[in-house]
């Protein structure tokens, strides 16, 4: 017998109805139903086309996220001890956090990156890695398995100093490397490459215009780096707006037209307005699962997606998940 109840409406499907097709489930999927469902999210599915087999993958996910409680993250952060860790990779979020790490790691070294395009890829929260004909960077990466990607990311940069975004092991191991950081603040005992608000920085064929903007009224203000990215002439110059845990959308300017606008959905960002003001092609919802925040404070959960999608007007609303790798270009989707 199954052990959790789940209703898809299966025969109608319509976007402007997706939280109306999933229902929460009433007990704990197994570990095999876990395991499918996190082999849908990253393989056989897409964050862009929301399916009845991506809804319910998403369910099953998220029934297992809901009950992963901060202090389970922290403990599994900061264990050093392998067997410990194997053990505890063997099922639930573990399993889905290392899971999504190997594919990203396996596939960043096999992608070959044809010239106009760009691959993307989820590796946690807002850190994403960009590969394109001729160079690979990464912004706010975070993972327990940093190390193994340095030889294979040329720059990095990252938005704030919160710790789900500044991964102090990445940029210390970047610098061991002679490889650059792209910071607006101080990282102790860093030599990042201090950037400032209004400046344009050439990394190889990439172009990064920085804006240094505010997280929230009260007392974070100037506190976020968001980077305009220009992918390269190699890639049809595909532009890339992360913009960080950015809130106040009147301080977005991006120079160039926006391809793919990454915002953080829950900071307060007015992102409908964003749409309206500088009309990217498309949007990657992002932010999403923050384990560090607890479950019912500031973690944001595939359900908070599906309903700020039901409600912005938008062609292009992404919705991707850790590990999900996007072939990206642009003259494929005008």
């Amino acid at each position: 017998m199954k052990r959790f109840t789940i209703v898809l409406l299966l025969t109608v499907f319509s976007v402007s109805t997706l939280s109306a097709q999933i229902v929460k489930m009433s007990e704990l999927p197994t570990d095999r139903q876990f395991r499918k469902a996190v082999k849908t999210l990253m393989y056989k599915t897409n964050g862009h086309d929301i399916t009845p087999k991506r809804l319910e993958a998403m369910e099953i996910t998220q029934s297992v996220l809901n009950r992963f409680e901060r202090e389970s993250w922290t403990a599994y952060r900061k264990e050093s001890d392998p067997k410990k860790i194997a053990e505890l990779e063997k099922s639930g979020v573990p399993y889905f956090l290392r899971q999504s790490f190997e594919k990203v790691c396996k596939e960043l070294r096999t992608t070959k990156v044809k010239e106009g395009t760009i691959a993307v890829w989820l590796l946690y929260n807002m850190g994403y890695i960009v590969k394109t004909p001729t160079t690979t960077f990464g912004i706010d990466l975070y993972s327990k398995y940093t190390d193994r990607l340095l030889d294979m990311i040329d720059f990095g940069m990252i938005t704030h100093a919160h710790s789900d975004h500044n991964h102090i092991a990445f940029t210390k191991g970047m610098e061991k490397r002679n490889k650059p950081v792209l910071a607006a603040f101080d990282i102790k005992g860093v030599e990042e490459k201090r950037v400032e608000h209004g400046g344009v920085y050439t990394m190889g064929d990439v172009t990064v215009r920085v804006t240094v903007g505010d997280h929230n009224k009260k007392n974070l203000r100037n506190f976020v780096a968001s980077y305009e990215i220009d992918c390269g002439a190699n890639t049809n110059h595909t532009v890339i707006f992360h913009t960080g845990d950015s809130h106040d959308y009147t301080q977005l300017n991006p120079q160039k037209q926006v391809d793919i606008f990454i915002p953080h959905i829950r900071v307060n960002l007015n992102i409908p307005a964003a749409i309206e003001k500088f009309h990217p092609h498309h949007i990657f919802m992002s932010h999403i699962q923050e384990l560090g925040h607890r479950i019912r404070k500031w973690r944001w959960t595939f359900h908070d997606a599906l309903r700020l999608k039901e409600k912005w007007t938008h062609d292009h609303l992404w919705i991707p998940c850790w590990g999900e790798r996007i072939i990206f270009n642009k003259n494929d989707w005008k």
